[in-house]
């Protein structure tokens, strides 16, 4: 443990206190400012172009029209922008077929809704009408909407040089493979499909730039998880040093992954309002904004497990199809984390994971909450209902037969780089047997009980900076770089510095957002702000309080141990007259201390319990009862704990029975608005899931934090279809639940034992 654990037990220790979110006034006020909110003298506003079709040559792009159209100040194709130079590519690994992202299309399009055009007018609605009245003349080629599709022999070639649509191919393994195959009593197979999501956020995208011809800088605010991933890529673009950009997110409404990207839209507001001298801001329509941002999943898993007489694992092999969409953007990444966390919470002896990275006639695909934890989540859990299935026993037996026990912490799962670095697992499961217990026995034919664990890495281990400065006059400002989409940060960071420096928390302000608090900070993702702003923050309101003592002592001429620090100054020990006030000690000016945190991820861990009554007739599944048990770490604020898990829990249950982005096989993007893409509403999670905490300590994490923003998004699918399979047996079908989302056409299907790959 860290000594700055110490603050704990000070007169301010607010660190587990459920303290209510101080960010929240201002926006059910309406006092919080968007990036939609911008205004500024002269603006004016774009409008894209989009191409209609999934694939295609770009022949021509009539902008005549719009260019003569009332209050339009300029039109542009990628060919009129010079000073945009080459396209977003996001390459995970070294021998990938790298195609980068055109931030105009030039001569092909490759997905509905890619930019084809911009158009710029004196009003937003000038600016549509412009955009609407562009001609863009098209010859359609033969499009691949999903990976099986554009891996099938003969498929159409996406992208040229006709090598196929594989962008690259990627093993990860370890143990003897082939001997724990050669020596398994069982090997079962299991293949598993999720459907492409959406983000679902509140706030579509929005972007707004003002250039300074003076001093050639930028002003930028985005609605983003990333400032300073912004600022990078939109310098990179335009040639010009991250310095000259600032780019803001003062508040955003809900991330969830697809904002953790930098988008076309970003870079061609900056270079027109360069070109054309004046603030330029473009606001998404949700149509809009669901057919080009991000998407995720399109994958197909399958998998094979090899297993003793008594269901234990020997090996595991799983072959993984992924869908990167049309371009090479941070989806490609995404394998890494799917093929992770395959291995879930068991002892998995051997391993072999063949990846193959698929560019699809899609939206470009990244990150979105659960980051492909979800994925590969979703297809071990399955895998081990179906061994439970093969031998005999029930769900919660098969893994207690299979779990990584407490006393084996720190865990190496065989994986790079992978190590659990602690948990009791059982005692998350146990706590969720326990709690669904006479469920578990009920003889309602309609109604199941299925359980999942998860083991979730937080934290990306790149290092993290904060810096926090404390002036005269007692107030304690941390810069942060993590930019919030709701989390409640403002209200987190502030009581781990009060708590470190031993501060009053309303002496404490937390800036985020800002490209220009620290020179760089990754991307608010992989549920890693607990686990790394949080311990830099610790660590920068640690120094700074010992940094002041020291100051103090040297003043004082007393020994640091003997000097008392407070918001007044400070004083010795036994001495109360032997003082200096703050603002004297601080008369030189504010004391700016920066640290920074750079450990290794560190692993929470979950275990879900659904149950569930499915009407056979209607195909439709009620979730009755939710069980949660969840180990975070140690709790910051519990309130906000909670309120993470209840977000997580309706995500995951979209993911279970909802949400699907539906292309159709000659790649039409179909469902583009919250009519066709159906997220949850309050009677879909009616149902309040129920908490069981279990608190355990990570090794080589100073503060104990651990992240929980997707810990109960990431095993909710596959709980939920257990629980749906365990109607199937009561009724005496033998089919299971392996394919996302499961609507009720899959649900009847499998009541009906037809081939749900044939139903959608």
């Amino acid at each position: 443990m860290s000594e700055d654990r110490q603050g704990q037990d000070a007169e301010h220790a607010y660190i587990g206190r459920p303290i209510r979110r101080r960010e929240d006034l201002s926006l059910i006020t309406g006092q919080g400012r968007y990036a939609a909110d911008i205004r500024f003298p002269d603006l004016v506003h774009a409008a894209f172009c989009r191409s209609a079709t999934p694939h295609g040559v770009l022949r021509a792009v009539d902008l005549d029209a719009a260019r003569a159209m009332p209050g339009v100040v300029g039109a542009f194709v990628a060919a009129d922008l010079p000073e945009i130079h080459g396209a977003m590519a996001d390459a995970a690994f070294p021998d990938m077929n790298l195609v980068g992202r055109p931030i105009l299309a030039r001569d092909r399009v490759r997905y509905v809704g890619e930019p084809v055009a911009v158009v710029v007018a004196e009003t937003a609605y000038q600016a549509a009408d412009g955009a609407a009245a562009t001609v863009i003349d098209t010859d359609p080629l033969e499009a691949a909407s999903d990976v099986e599709s554009a891996v099938r022999p003969h498929a159409p070639a996406l992208h040229p040089p006709d090598e196929g649509n594989v962008a690259g191919k990627l093993v990860r393994e370890f143990g003897e493979v082939d001997a724990a195959f050669a020596g398994a009593s069982l090997v079962v197979r299991n293949r598993c499909r999720m459907a492409r999501v959406s983000g679902g956020y509140l706030e579509p995208r929005a972007c707004c730039a003002v250039w300074d011809a003076g001093s050639n800088h930028w002003e930028m605010w985005t609605s983003t998880q990333w400032v300073h991933g912004v600022r990078d890529r939109v310098s990179e673009l335009l040639g010009v040093e991250p310095k000259s950009i600032r780019v803001r997110a003062e508040n955003v409404g809900g991330g969830f992954g697809p904002k953790g990207a930098t988008y076309p839209e970003e870079v061609l507001v900056a270079a027109l309002a360069r070109r054309l001298r004046r603030p330029v801001q473009w606001v998404a329509t949700r149509s809009e904004d669901t057919a080009s941002s991000m998407q995720a999943h399109g994958d197909v898993v399958e998998v094979e497990a090899a297993v003793d007489e008594g269901g234990r694992l020997l090996g595991l092999k799983a072959h993984l199809l992924h869908d990167l969409g049309a371009y090479a953007a941070p989806g490609a990444a995404v394998v890494l984390t799917i093929t992770n966390h395959m291995l879930s919470a068991y002892r998995v002896p051997a391993y072999r994971a063949n990846i193959d990275l698929v560019y699809t006639n899609a939206g470009p695909t990244g990150f979105i909450r659960g980051g492909g934890r979800e994925v590969g989540n979703f297809a071990i859990e399955r895998t081990m209902d179906r061994i439970a299935d093969r031998i005999g026993v029930d769900g919660f037996e098969i893994r207690r037969r299979n779990i990584v026990r407490s006393e084996q912490m720190p865990y190496a799962t065989g994986l790079p780089g992978v190590i659990y670095d602690g948990g009791d697992y059982a005692a998350l499961l146990e706590g969720v047997a326990a709690a669904v217990e006479g469920e578990r026995g009920s003889s309602r034919s309609q109604v199941g009980v299925g359980v999942a664990l998860s083991v979730e890495r937080t934290g990306i281990g790149a290092g993290e900076e904060a810096r926090v400065t404390v002036s005269p006059d007692g107030t304690a400002t941390a810069h942060l770089g993590s930019t919030p989409g709701g989390q409640g940060h403002e209200t987190t960071f502030a009581q781990v510095v009060a708590t470190s420096l031993d501060w009053p928390i309303e002496k404490v302000q937390v800036v985020t957002g800002d490209s220009d608090a620290l020179p760089h900070s990754m991307v608010t993702a992989a549920s890693r702000s607990a686990f790394e702003v949080g311990n830099a923050a610790a660590m920068a309101a640690g120094a700074a309080r010992k940094r002041l003592i020291e100051m103090g002592a040297e003043r004082l001429e007393a020994d640091a141990a003997d000097v008392v620090l407070s918001i007044g100054g400070v004083f010795v020990k036994g001495a109360p007259g032997r003082s200096i006030a703050l603002d004297d000690l601080l008369r030189a000016g504010p004391l700016q201390v920066s640290e920074t945190f750079k450990r290794p991820p560190s692993y929470a861990s979950a275990c879900h319990a659904a149950v569930v009554e499915v009407d056979a007739d209607l195909g439709s599944v009620e979730i009755v009862r939710y069980v949660i048990a969840h180990d975070s770490g140690r709790s910051i604020n519990p309130l906000l704990v909670d309120g993470q898990l209840h977000g997580g829990f309706a995500h995951g249950l979209g993911y279970a029975l909802l949400e699907e982005a539906i292309y159709s096989p000659d790649g039409i993007f179909i469902s583009d608005t919250f009519l066709d893409y159906t997220i949850p509403s309050p009677p879909d999670i009616a149902v309040v899931p129920e908490l069981i905490k279990v608190s355990s300590d990570g090794f080589d994490n100073p503060e104990g934090f651990k992240g929980v923003g997707e810990s109960a998004t990431i095993p909710a699918p596959a709980a939920i279809a257990a629980a749906i399979d365990d109607v199937l047996r009561k009724l005496g079908r033998t089919a299971t639940m392996d394919e996302l989302p499961m609507t009720p056409m899959r649900v009847i299907a499998a009541l009906d034992n037809l081939d749900r790959d044939r139903t959608r």
